[in-house]
């Protein structure tokens, strides 16, 4: 049923205009190196790792077709990574299928499905080593370093990743030989990005870029959109338009908004606390719908053994790691949270909950209780899209 079901997920996201959401932007991209070339593509600001393998199939298929092929053959490459190194049972499969049926990171055009896959790569060998004592170093980093430098969303996953790393170094897990590669192919994508860094001061990623004709920034839309929400002058999951926030700017001053994410963290301490709670509260809702219980019994999980005082247990790298990432995005104020900024995470919380399992370190209740969620939740995923397609 999980196959059916993320067949229809995919045959619904198709069925959306061609370029609709941030496709749009990943196929200008496209069209942007064909006709001025690499180095004024590079400067301008591109996911340069995304870019070398959607450009090739660009050739031969329509850009938007070649973004989309990349993402099947990536979702296709997670289940064959997964298949092969981790061994898994056929409920890990229902429960990842289930889960890539309802976040549809993989159905659209973008560098998401890249960005996802090494990061649950990443956080995969992590786990391999808290189970076996062995991982792919040389791997994991490489993926890793793929990661910084698809995305700049990769500074809300640094606390988590750092965690993982330090357990790793605390039990000596690194050698020297599994360094080789991560750091050939940190010279090969800095040398790329040379012409970014020449020209900005800092790597090549796609970019929002506000309008040429103002001088506010997307933190700080961002930020005026939660005030407007919190006031009832907009409603959930909208924007104000950037004029609205260079009118907001030059009526209240430049320092009415801040300029960054992170400014905004330190900016109204009171409003931080509020929105992070609210903000932790959507994260476990919506991120129930996509993943059943999995979510509460993993951080249930971990909270037993932080009462137990085996908080530093390498076990618990994966779960300290889900939970910091959620702490970190809710910390932060924006207008809404994308739950596709937690796919890379999620599904390694599938991979953990599959051990818990497997371990018997969750209670077979739980287990059929969790199962039937998701079923149901298919059920009614199923009967809301047909309507649609």
């Amino acid at each position: 049923m999980s196959i059916i079901y993320a067949f229809l997920g995919m045959y619904f996201m198709y069925s959306l205009p061609i370029g609709a959401g941030d496709e749009g932007l990943f196929i200008a991209d496209i069209e942007f190196i064909n006709r001025h070339g690499w180095f004024n593509a590079i400067k301008k600001g591109i996911s340069v790792p995304h870019s070398i393998l959607a450009y090739p199939l660009s050739l031969i298929f329509e850009p938007f077709i070649a973004l989309r092929l990349l993402n099947i053959i990536l979702l296709v490459i997670l289940y064959g990574y997964f298949y092969y190194r981790n061994k898994p049972t056929v409920t890990f499969f229902i429960y990842l299928t289930f889960f890539i049926g309802t976040c549809k990171v993989f159905f659209m055009g973008t560098n998401d499905s890249l960005f996802v896959v090494c990061l649950a790569i990443f956080f995969n060998e992590v786990h391999q080593f808290n189970l076996n004592k062995t991982w792919g170093q040389s791997l994991a980093l490489s993926v890793l370093l793929i990661c910084i430098f698809t995305r700049a969303l990769i500074v809300m996953y640094l606390p988590a990743v750092l965690i993982c790393l330090f357990y790793i170094y605390r039990i000596k897990g690194f050698s020297k030989r599994g360094y080789v590669i991560p750091v050939f192919a940190f010279m090969v994508f800095m040398l790329m990005n040379l012409p970014a860094i020449a020209a900005n001061g800092k790597l090549s990623y796609d970019r929002k870029s506000p309008p040429e004709d103002v001088n506010v920034s997307w933190a700080q839309r961002q930020y005026l959109a939660q005030l407007m929400v919190n006031e009832g002058k907009l409603s959930n999951y909208q924007h104000p338009s950037f004029k609205a926030t260079q009118d907001y700017v030059d009526k209240n001053g430049e320092r009415s908004l801040p300029k960054t994410l992170f400014q905004g963290v330190l900016f109204n301490p009171i409003l931080t606390i509020k929105e992070f709670f609210k903000d932790a509260a959507d994260i476990l809702k919506y991120g129930t719908r996509q993943l059943g219980l999995i979510l509460i019994i993993v951080l249930g999980y971990l909270m037993q053994r932080m009462l137990k005082r085996k908080i530093f247990d390498f076990e618990n790298s994966i779960p300290i790691a889900l939970l910091i990432t959620i702490a970190a995005f809710a910390l932060i104020i924006i207008s809404f949270i994308e739950l596709r900024w937690f796919v890379g995470i999620f599904i390694s919380t599938i991979v953990f909950y599959t051990f818990l399992e497997q371990t018997n370190k969750t209670s077979k209740l739980m287990s059929k209780l969790n199962l039937l969620t998701i079923t149901l939740l298919m059920i009614y995923g199923t009967v809301k899209i047909i309507p649609q397609l």
